[in-house]
């Protein structure tokens, strides 16, 4: 426990909280017996008021249950939650290293110091605590996802060989943790799926009463479409969209945004605000009430695209805010909720065959579900390589994806590529040091040296465009490709090598490959995925072939077709739509009636 007793050491956590424990007279079995339900009935109230993101009434019954009740820990634990949910981190880690004071081998309280230190921005720290609370509890869910999650994103491995069995506690308690978590350790679609549904049943306990909307036909109303975001500002997702709100067809949409989160003042931002009917902040409102302001708005479909990302809110669909609600861009799975009628895919992302994966019936783009933004600026000039650190006699791998995808199995490639091409060198994402440390390491373990690897820290999006033209070739990572990354890395002009599995999120990439005209690039197998990477560093021909083919086809293939795809979009919307107001069950939807299988190498 040795990180987390040293972060405690070092903050001088105080357990100087007076318990106002009063001394008396022995209290009769009976009292004891009403004061335990009681406070029983006082911790009830305060966990729904939490799942129904009732945030002020949690803090006053807290409060309440730690003034009342002075040694249950589970009310200290709770009052930490408010002030983490307002921002107040060092007021939680006081009343969290008092109630650790009061039960020292608690995996829960350990649990929760994780969480605020990793709010706090503080993960490796957070580390010794979700380590300290799987020595007391190795079973503890929250505990085991969480230490994958700041693992995978350190590039720290060490973890693998116990992977097996954390996933069978995982699989034996009926529950994931964050689902998000999971995504680059493990490719089971099916496991997320049957998680995620038995999720969505505990939730439907605390939704009241579920909005039911018959069915209506009202000729010539425009449809009133809802997004829901907590990401409406200089955010990766606005990225991608472009003017995507701005140039909906005002003839047939009007479009509402619901802002999950506090308004960013920023230019994207305001520029976004301007582009809609109606811009809504629903913090500050429960789930419940966040639902029934969409009603009122009269909603005809409403889209979530955060899923289970941060900032997320699923129980506001749990609710029901439309008749028709649509999983869409945010969240690369399975919601596993009976209330998310569609979930929008294309061919080559959810093929027929993997359906099975859904709880959603899928919402089939013609060509890739992912909006791209063709009226985003190709940078001035590009970065040289002597500013980024990069040789310039050398084949430049490189692979920017989120350090959390990257696993030992891609990099085990990645290392036996540089072995076969002596000069080139690894151009990695690695923002900290503790991740440069850990790539290194690895590397070594595995025979290279740490001047064949190059790290790039994290920059604003228009200086990350101007430096990617210097890679020759983006080696993508397997269970979690890259999504928007790759989206960058092909209008830049740099090919990309994918490997799709089963899992949505492992095939994001190839989607946008085959969207752009270059399926060669996708393999089936890990041998695969070497030779051709070995081939194309090896071979300047076909390499600078493929270059010119991705010039070639920027404006001549549907990936960045910004108004063809908005228009698949709002016909594919209207179509769900239409089916509902005919009182017709959601079903598989395409814009073509037959279900055409892509013709691709992404089987």
């Amino acid at each position: 426990m040795g990180g987390s007793q040293g972060f405690l050491r070092h903050k001088g956590a105080s357990t100087s909280l007076r318990s106002g424990k009063k001394r008396g007279k022995k209290p009769l079995v009976g009292q004891a017996a009403i004061g335990e339900l009681d406070s029983h009935l006082l911790y009830k109230e305060i966990l729904l008021a939490q799942v129904n993101n009732e945030l002020n009434q949690v803090g006053l019954l807290a409060q309440k249950g730690v003034e009342k009740y002075p040694t249950q820990t589970r009310f200290y634990t709770l009052l930490a939650s408010f002030f983490l949910k307002t921002g107040n981190h060092l007021e939680a880690l006081k009343y969290l290293t008092h109630a650790l004071s009061l039960e020292p081998k608690s995996s829960e309280i350990l649990v929760s110091i994780g969480n605020t230190l990793e709010s706090w921005g503080k993960p490796h720290d957070a580390k010794g605590f979700f380590q300290a609370a799987l020595t007391v509890e190795p079973s503890n869910v929250p505990a085991i996802s969480n230490l994958l999650n700041l693992s995978m994103a350190e590039s720290d491995w060490s973890f693998f060989p116990k992977l097996p069995d954390m996933l069978k506690v995982l699989d034996k308690r009926k529950t994931l943790g964050n689902p998000f978590n999971l995504l680059s350790v493990v490719d089971d679609p099916m496991l997320h799926k049957s998680h995620l549904v038995g999720r969505d049943r505990l939730l439907q306990k605390n939704v009241l009463k579920n909005h039911k909307f018959k069915p209506r036909v009202t000729p010539g109303d425009k449809i009133r479409i809802g997004y829901f975001s907590a990401d409406f500002y200089d955010h990766a997702t606005m990225f991608l969209l472009g003017k995507f709100f701005e140039n909906h067809d005002r003839d047939r949409f009007e479009v509402f945004l619901y802002d999950l989160q506090k308004f960013e003042d920023t230019a994207l931002g305001r520029q976004i605000r301007s582009a809609a009917e109606s811009y809504v902040s629903l913090v500050g409102l429960t789930d419940k009430e966040a639902a029934e302001r969409a009603c009122a708005d009269g909603l005809d479909i409403a889209v979530d695209m955060k899923g289970f990302t941060k900032g997320c809110r699923p129980l506001i669909f749990a609710h029901r805010a439309a008749p028709v609600q649509v999983s869409y861009l945010g969240y690369p799975g399975t919601s596993g909720m009976a209330a998310m009628d569609y979930f929008l895919g294309d061919p080559v992302t959810v093929p027929a065959s993997n359906r099975q994966f859904f709880s959603e019936k899928i919402m089939y783009m013609p060509h890739c579900y992912q909006a791209n933004d063709n009226l985003r600026a190709h940078p001035e000039a590009i970065t040289a390589k002597a500013e980024l650190g990069l040789p310039e006699d050398k084949f430049i791998f490189c692979s920017l994806n989120n350090p959390f995808k990257v696993t030992p199995v891609e990099y085990d490639i990645w290392m036996r590529l540089l072995h076969a091409v002596p000069d080139s060198v690894l151009w990695l994402l690695a923002p900290n040091e503790h991740l440069k440390k850990n790539l290194t390491d690895e590397a070594a373990a595995r025979g290279i040296g740490p001047e064949r690897l190059v790290f790039a820290g994290r920059v604003r999006i228009e200086a990350h465009l101007a430096r990617l033209p210097q890679a020759d070739l983006f080696l993508d990572t397997f269970n979690c490709c890259a999504h928007t990354t790759a989206s960058e890395t092909l209008w830049s002009g740099v090919p990309l090598i994918t490997k799709p599995g089963d899992q949505f999120a492992s095939r994001v990439a190839a989607s946008l490959l085959t969207a752009i005209g270059c399926e060669d690039l996708i393999t089936q197998s890990a041998e695969d995925y070497f030779d051709l990477a070995l081939k194309l560093a090896q071979d300047p021909e076909a390499l600078g072939q493929i270059k010119q083919r991705l010039k070639d086809n920027l404006w001549n293939t549907p990936l960045y077709d910004s108004e063809a795809y908005l228009r698949d979009f709002q016909d594919l919307m209207e179509k769900a739509v239409l089916r509902q107001r005919a009182g017709q069950a959601p079903t598989h939807l395409f814009l073509n009636e037959e279900d055409i299988q892509p013709k691709t190498k992404a089987s």
